[in-house]
């Protein structure tokens, strides 16, 4: 899971602000074992030959590679209800829980993809996720098809995800 200094980053607090601040510092700690008590972490995962995928679902900049790992990764509905319920309660510790899952979802994005590596005695290209340069956001749906999530992970005609902590990635392996 993140570090507290990374996942205060992400909410805009300065880290050394906070633990100068008993009452922040007590704030943070608590959000961020919130966090770990109600996160579900998954990785849902397959690899893929180019044929198996639509052109539209490989950024450009791999299209010269053959075989892709493709990945959804959630941290699960309860850290979605968490956050709703902090919001009637405090904005503050509800925007800190929702820029912990933020990092936290990158975490376990890295974490994976370290796995993946060294059990498979492999390199892979960055991760690219639908929603960033020529992989338009509405492909999250055609990810969550191939990986036969669709029960799992709901993908709104918008590419928006539920869980909102929830991210797809495509990898190109190297060998």
């Amino acid at each position: 899971m993140p570090s507290k200094k990374i996942f205060l980053a992400r909410a805009g607090v300065i880290y050394a602000k906070v633990i100068d601040d008993e009452k922040s510092l007590e704030i943070a700690n608590r959000i961020y074992l919130k966090g770990l008590e109600v996160v579900r972490p998954f990785v849902y995962w397959n690899i893929f030959k180019k044929d198996q995928l639509p052109e539209n679902a490989i950024p450009g900049k791999f299209k010269q590679y053959d075989t892709f790992l493709l990945f959804i990764s959630t941290l699960g509905e309860t850290l979605d209800e968490e956050i709703e319920k902090l919001s009637q309660i405090s904005t503050l510790e509800a925007m800190l829980l929702d820029a912990w899952g933020s990092e936290a979802i990158e975490k376990l994005n890295d974490t994976f993809e370290q796995v993946f590596k060294n059990q498979n005695n492999c390199e892979l290209t960055m991760r690219f996720s639908p929603g960033y340069g020529d992989l338009h956001i509405i492909v999250n749906k055609i990810y969550a098809e191939l990986l036969g999530v669709t029960d799992k992970i709901t993908v709104l005609d918008t590419g928006l995800m539920i869980p909102r902590k929830t991210t797809t990635c495509i990898a190109g392996i190297v060998k």
